[in-house]
């Protein structure tokens, strides 16, 4: 089950949950599902719930699992030209996204269509080993034991590729002492491969807050990615049709009232979700 799912899933759930006076009466209500699992999916804290449990959860809530179609959006569309662009001419870029138009998404799809695509998600609990120990795992390395064994590890690893991507997704959880550590990373791979760095924009005005302030480091972050940040913040009327008919729904007055009401991608497939459930419900 894919993370997008998942988040459906939970929404499901909450929708479900909303009609019972208590969590406990819901979880009750439910066979084999414990108000516990309940809280860790609704607090998104689910990586160790197993996709069969998932499954069996969303039977019960009236999810039934979809594959979710990508649709030509204005993101999806910039975001694939900027991969291919890093990837096969080993670039670097740095983008900043406001949530919910739809990166995450568009970068697993891409994973899923082209080799050697490297991805890790920035996680503020990362400190410099441990985020080497996750992209040195993601190669299938079992990482060395020093960080300075584990950096020169990882870009041999890198390079032996052919046409390596590196995109490293909410990089705004980083910490500054992990985040400098990309550069160090980016030092050692020039025209060697490609290199994306996506976050909000608190992550641009991180960075150029932090060349403005002069803290070590961050100029050389700034100049790996060009000097400055590919930036979206909002979706469009044409971006809503275009999630709304690759997935399902063509009746124009439903799409209508769903680009009235959703200013990101994430309250689209929602709406898009409780559409389909109730034409399957009918």
């Amino acid at each position: 089950m894919t993370q997008e799912q998942k988040r459906q899933v939970r929404e499901a759930l909450l929708r479900y949950t909303a009609n019972f006076d208590t969590q406990a009466e819901a979880a009750a209500s439910l066979d084999a599902v414990s108000s516990s699992t309940i809280s860790l999916i609704r607090n998104n804290n689910w990586e160790l719930l197993s996709d069969r449990l998932w499954h069996h959860v969303a039977r019960q809530v009236g999810f039934y699992c979809r594959e979710w179609q990508a649709a030509d959006t204005s993101a999806h569309m910039l975001l694939r030209i900027l991969f291919s662009d890093a990837q096969h001419y080993a670039m670097s870029y740095a983008i900043a996204m406001s949530a919910g138009l739809g990166k995450s998404f568009t970068l697993a799809q891409y994973a899923k269509t082209n080799e050697n695509v490297i991805c890790i998600s920035g996680k503020d609990t990362h400190n410099r080993r441990t985020f080497l120990q996750t992209m040195l795992q993601s190669l299938g390395e079992a990482p060395a034991t020093s960080t300075k064994e584990m950096l020169q590890q990882l870009v041999a690893a890198i390079c032996a590729k052919d046409q390596p991507l590196v995109v490293i997704d909410d990089a705004q959880h980083l910490k500054d002492r992990v985040l400098l550590l990309l550069a160090l990373i980016a030092a050692e791979l020039p025209e060697k491969a490609g290199i994306v760095i996506m976050g909000d924009a608190t992550l641009r005005m991180r960075i150029i807050e932090g060349v403005r302030m002069k803290r070590a480091g961050f100029a050389e972050i700034y100049k790996i990615i060009g000097r400055r940040f590919i930036t979206l913040n909002s979706i469009s009327v044409a971006d809503t049709e275009a999630v709304c008919r690759a997935n399902g729904v063509h009746d124009e007055d439903v799409i209508a009232c769903i680009a009235a009401d959703c200013n990101n991608l994430h309250a689209v497939t929602s709406h898009i979700v409780q559409h389909l459930d109730r034409s399957i419900a009918a």
